[in-house]
């Protein structure tokens, strides 16, 4: 069967190019979107089996904001025009997977009617503030411009506490998932998001991290797109106080006895 993978890259490109040679395959289509920051895009070589599609398309994206979104649905897009595929999955550039690609293979066909995701803890709280606030500005939330990175910061809080004022809130009575934003999605899970890209850009526009929850939301809401599979070992990685821990290339084996599918996310230089 016939797998899209849909990779988000924006640096670590030794990662990247080890990624892509650990799951070619006759059966395996590679759509790659670089980040529109990266000035030079990297040489890749040649796949042996899969086909390789780089994204003319380019978009900025930006940590908490609805780029990412974008980017997601962009690849979803694109990889649905050379299908149908078993699965799409998305990816960034700095996963690995930890099982083999033959594994990884009979896995997904086993599953192959259903979006493959790993779905957190139900939290109202956090889904209140995150889906039903209006959350302007975060492009440059975490920007490496220091001044533009303390203005968006003091405007965001700024706006929050006059909306908590106010009791100022949006999609009340909407019902949020949160998954990793790297799932698997079936056919016509991919299709469905698609179909309805304007009014889910429309509706995640103003939301803190979208990326985490419009897949989750909207499949979950809508039964034709089939069945959602919760799979706990989907990913392996380690959260810090804001972002995911780093590992070194030389952590791979190690992490290959967690169980898990993937592992993310990696670096090609040296860890401290």
């Amino acid at each position: 069967m016939r797998n899209a993978w849909l990779i988000m890259a924006h640096n670590e490109f030794e990662v990247l190019r080890l990624l892509l040679s650990k799951l070619d395959s006759p059966d395996s289509d590679f759509y790659l979107h670089f980040d529109r920051k990266v000035k030079t895009l990297p040489a890749l070589e040649p796949l042996q089996h899969g086909r390789l599609f780089v994204l003319e398309e380019r978009i900025d994206g930006r940590w908490g904001d609805i780029s990412l979104v974008e980017i997601e649905l962009l690849l979803m897009e694109t990889a649905l025009k050379n299908g149908p595929y078993t699965h799409y999955h998305v990816l960034s550039g700095v996963h690995l997977p930890l099982w083999s690609k033959e594994e990884l293979i009979r896995f997904y066909d086993s599953h192959p009617d259903e979006t493959i995701l790993r779905l957190w803890d139900r939290n109202d709280e956090e889904a209140d503030f995150k889906m039903r606030r209006f959350h302007y500005p975060v492009r440059d939330f975490k920007s490496a411009n220091r001044v533009r990175r303390k203005a968006c910061q003091l405007t965001w809080r700024a706006s929050l506490r006059v909306q908590k004022t106010l009791g100022i809130r949006h999609l009340r009575n909407e019902v949020f998932y949160k998954a990793d934003q790297w799932l698997s999605l079936a056919e016509p899970a991919c299709r469905y998001l698609v179909d309805n890209k304007k009014s889910i850009l429309k509706k995640y526009k103003w939301s803190f991290c979208p990326d985490e929850f419009f897949a989750p939301t909207e499949l979950m809401a809508h039964s034709e797109t089939g069945a959602c599979f919760h799979y706990p070992q989907l990913l392996y990685a380690e959260f810090g106080v804001d972002s995911p821990r780093t590992f070194p290339l030389e952590a791979y084996e190690e992490l290959k006895k967690t169980g898990c599918l993937w592992a993310r996310k990696f670096t090609g230089r040296k860890v401290q």
